[in-house]
């Protein structure tokens, strides 16, 4: 949905022509729409927006209206219309397919017109929702650099200026410093009025109070260096509370979700069960709840859990060496169009090919995604070959090599996360005792041969060849790409740009690296528990299945069949919709989904990635494989 101002331009210009004038003389009515659009730098006013908006849906209305009809004709050749109630007046029941063509129509058209409304009026305060959780999660990180390139004697608006030439890597926060450095240098605005303009105007309350102290700060001539000392330490406390706030959210999410998605499927299948024996129970409920009521209430639940989980930049940049930047000048329009860029092109594409030829586990191990190239048609085939009835073993086969690349992937990363605090101290005193920055981080190579130190050893030897360090740094973090060591580097070469204080910069990047690995280890450590609650709900919900087949189903089946003739006499059919195979074909669907979804949820709480869940879905399924194979 968004906006582009050359597509449909000339529809746009139709919807304001007609419906422009309805919003602009109903501004007050609109005035939290107009902010939501502000705040999510959507580029277009209110009015504009919600005339196109009216189109759009004027026009899905329309698809709902033949919708409509043609659903009334389809259930009118099924005899459903006319309508045969008594309660309705002679003229309806004797034209009753004209009125119901004419409600379902309009019922077609009110509910497409009325959900794409609401959808395009909802779109800015979701995105600003959006915008206002990155901003208070970066905003910690943003202010330590602020603070760091203070500390070098740069002043606050360069300050603003550095932030907003690296939106990749602090993401909304650094558009926020870019709406105000596009004020000043654009719209000819003063720093002061630029700040007041995004107080105004940003989704974060949190920001706003920090623009607030740093115009008191300007006003007052008070010194900047203190005032993003204080705020350092105070975001990273309110970083901890919130994040111990948001652990209490999800321990209440995982009671909830093992209450209604675990237990209560459970019991009403059991319910079920005997009432089927019994003959008055319904194989459809147990349909719904296998295939309706687990699926899509567990897919809701890790839904909301994602919406909820505070994160960075959605994705980890590549920092730009200048070698890079400098071929992105040379890219022109006209150098594009040449036969010789294309050949390079087609040349650079070979290439990649190529690598990822000679090196496909790489590219999976870097790409996890890209196993499921290699291990969908070794499922598909065990499908195939037994008949469908492997399925389990299957999602086996397709899941094992995804996870294992994922899991590596994310062990390899974790390990560069708690080192990269350790090796920023190191290099902040090697500096700070006067060293050399080549030779600090000649040192800090010679400390450890795995992770982080692997890839600090290789940029001390491109440095040793000659290659600029910021360069190098660049390397160093593409080489890893972590987010706090993208941080740090992003820093560090901007501290090397100004010439500003090296060992301050490593050192308040040492403490920013700090924050991201303190509060990872706090959720792992506090969701530990709900991941272990999961799994003991899972293996309940085993061992009821279990018991149910061996010692609930065995007598049920036996006293109904013995006391069928007494059932048949009275008129009660005693366990005659009871299909043991059919019900042990259901719960071991059941079962599997259960395996499924318990575990993407327990990777999704535990380290805010649903690929982190295929570890526990891998061995919930092996258990499910072995139940229903061996043991029913």
């Amino acid at each position: 949905m968004e906006y582009n101002i050359g597509m449909g331009a000339g529809i746009e210009k139709f919807a304001y022509s007609r419906f422009g004038k309805y919003y602009q003389e109903n501004k007050e009515k609109y005035a939290e729409l107009s902010k939501a659009l502000l705040a999510a730098r959507y580029p277009v006013t209110y009015d504009i927006y919600l005339s196109n908006a009216f189109l759009y849906s004027l026009i899905a209305g329309v698809i709902g209206l033949v919708i409509g009809f043609i659903s009334a004709n389809i259930l009118a050749q099924l005899g459903i219309i006319p309508i045969n109630y008594r309660m309705f007046p002679y003229l309806i029941l004797e034209h009753g397919r004209l009125f119901g063509t004419i409600f379902l129509s309009s019922m077609g058209f009110l509910t497409l017109f009325g959900i794409t409304y609401s959808v395009f009026y909802m779109y800015p305060f979701s995105i600003a929702g959006d915008r206002r959780r990155e901003i208070d999660r970066m905003i910690p990180h943003a202010v330590h650099f602020m603070y760091a390139l203070s500390k070098s004697g740069v002043g606050i608006l360069n300050i603003i200026k550095s932030l907003a030439n690296h939106v990749d890597t602090y993401g909304e926060i650094g558009k926020e410093m870019d709406f105000v450095v596009r004020n000043v240098e654009y719209f000819g605005k003063d720093l002061r009025r630029s700040l007041i303009e995004l107080s105004e105007t940003t989704p974060s309350h949190i920001l706003r109070g920090f623009i607030s102290g740093i115009l008191t700060v300007i006003e007052s001539g008070g010194d900047i260096q203190v005032f993003l000392a204080e705020k350092v330490e105070q975001y990273t406390e309110h970083a901890r509370v919130e994040q111990k706030s948001f652990l209490e959210t999800l321990g209440l999410f995982a009671e909830v979700y093992i209450t209604i998605i675990v237990a209560a499927p459970l019991f009403f299948i059991i319910v079920q069960t005997i009432m089927l024996a019994m003959g008055s129970g319904s194989m459809t409920m147990i349909y719904g709840i296998v295939y309706v009521m687990i699926p899509i209430g567990s897919v809701m639940f890790i839904y909301m859990i994602y919406v909820i989980t505070p994160s960075d930049v959605r994705r980890i940049p590549v920092l730009k060496t200048e070698f890079e930047v400098k071929k992105e000048r040379m890219e022109t329009e006209e150098v594009k169009r040449s036969e010789i860029y294309r050949d390079f092109k087609r040349a650079e594409t070979r290439q990649k090919l190529q690598d990822y030829i000679k090196k496909p586990f790489r590219k999976m191990w870097e790409t996890p995604v890209l196993s499921l190239a290699m291990s969908t048609p070794f499922s598909l085939v065990l499908l195939l070959v037994s008949g469908m009835r492997w399925y389990i073993p299957a999602l086996l086969v397709a899941a094992l090599p995804l996870t294992i690349f994922h899991e590596s992937k994310s062990r390899y990363e974790n390990r560069i996360r708690n080192q990269t605090p350790d090796v920023l101290r190191s290099l902040a005193s090697s500096v700070a005792s006067g060293l050399t920055l080549m030779k600090s981080i000649e040192v800090t190579a010679s400390a450890g041969e795995v992770g982080i130190y692997k890839e600090v050893k290789k940029m001390h030897r491109s440095l040793t060849w000659g290659a600029e360090i910021s360069d190098a740094f660049r390397r160093f973090a593409n080489a890893i790409r972590i987010s706090s060591l993208i941080r740090a580097v992003t820093l560090l070469t901007e501290v090397l740009r100004t010439g500003g204080n090296m060992p301050e910069a490593l050192s308040i990047s040492a403490k920013d690296a700090e924050v991201e690995r303190t509060l990872v280890k706090e959720r792992a450590t506090n969701m530990l528990i709900y991941i272990i609650i999961i799994y003991i709900a899972f293996f309940v919900f085993v061992g009821i299945v279990y018991l149910l087949f061996k010692n609930l189903l065995p007598p049920l089946l036996t006293s109904f069949k013995s006391t069928a003739g007494i059932g048949g006499a009275s008129g009660i059919p005693m366990g005659g919709g009871l299909n043991k195979e059919e019900l042990s074909a259901l719960l071991s669907q059941a079962t599997m989904f259960q395996s499924i979804f318990c575990g993407l949820m327990a990777g999704q709480m535990g380290e805010g990635n649903i690929l982190s869940g295929l570890k526990h879905v891998l061995i919930m399924l092996f258990v499910t494989w072995v139940l229903f194979t061996f043991f029913i």
